[in-house]
């Protein structure tokens, strides 16, 4: 391993040119022969040179665990792909496997991209049918929405008052909602908390209720302030459920899979960029 490393870092010291070629029968000899190579070089050509010996020094290396669990083998592979050859053919070499590198970083961008635009596509349609249901769900009205304290069993519970009217053509058997409970002139809400309610024996079409809900003592709407008297409530309705218990309208997204969506398009404009390189 030691050998191996203080090969590579002379060879990063050398470089060559002409019909001279690398004698790699030992290290001597190798080092020796890349050097006198080097002396013939011009600038540019010396750069080449020197950058291509890297490519075919770490050509077939995919990780340092292989350089680490085989050194030698690494080495007497390395001395094989150089030996015998001139400073023209050491670089149309590097060449060849560069070339052949970006076929493959070609394919598999083609291939990554097609991924990539399957998921941007049911991402966008999970939008475009979360936007719709926004719409819908506009049918099922929360006409009034109030938050207070009151004693139950001589204890002080929270309670979320709302009178809903289902608008909508289909019979409701849960509805869940995003309720926002601030003060006027303050930027920063009381309690910003999603919550859902079943409702027993279901809500038919045309059908207006009033529900007292009694949200858990240690949540975020436990921990309200109970001596204010200017707080709103704001109650939007995000999915309801049919008799079936599966969603009829659903309009949320989750941030996840709105981060997702950025994402998926920035990687996607990086891998049509590199097609096009």
């Amino acid at each position: 391993m030691k050998n191996w490393s203080l090969l590579l870092v002379g060879i990063y010291l050398l470089v060559g040119c002409g019909e001279k070629k690398v004698d790699s029968t030992t290290d001597e000899s190798l080092k020796t022969s890349i050097l006198t190579i080097k002396e013939s070089l011009n600038e540019q050509k010396k750069e080449e040179f020197e950058q291509a010996i890297k490519v075919l020094a770490f050509s077939g290396v995919t990780n340092l665990f292989q350089v680490a669990e085989n050194p030698d083998g690494i080495q007497q592979k390395f001395k094989e792909k150089l030996n015998g050859k001139t400073a023209d053919e050491i670089i149309a070499a590097s060449n060849n496997i560069l070339a052949a590198r970006k076929v493959k970083e070609r394919e598999q961008a083609v291939k990554e991209i097609e991924e990539i635009r399957t998921d941007i596509l049911a991402l966008e349609k999970q939008k475009s049918d979360s936007e719709k249901a926004k719409n819908d769900l506009k049918k099922f009205t929360v006409l009034r929405s109030r938050f207070y304290y009151q004693k139950i069993s001589y204890l002080e519970e929270a309670v979320i008052e709302l009178t809903v009217k289902n608008n909508t053509e289909h019979a409701v058997s849960r509805v869940y909602f995003d309720g926002v409970l601030a003060s006027q002139g303050r930027s920063i809400p009381w309690v910003s908390d999603s919550f859902n309610y079943s409702i027993a024996g279901g809500l038919e079409p045309g059908e207006e209720v009033t529900w007292k809900l009694t949200p858990n003592r240690f949540g975020p709407w436990g921990k309200a302030p109970n001596d204010r008297d200017d707080m709103i409530l704001t109650v939007s309705v995000k999915r309801t459920d049919g008799a079936d218990e599966k969603a009829i309208f659903d309009s949320s997204i989750s941030k996840y899979d709105e981060k997702k969506l950025t994402k998926l398009n920035k990687r996607l404009e990086k891998l049509n960029a590199l097609l096009k390189s």
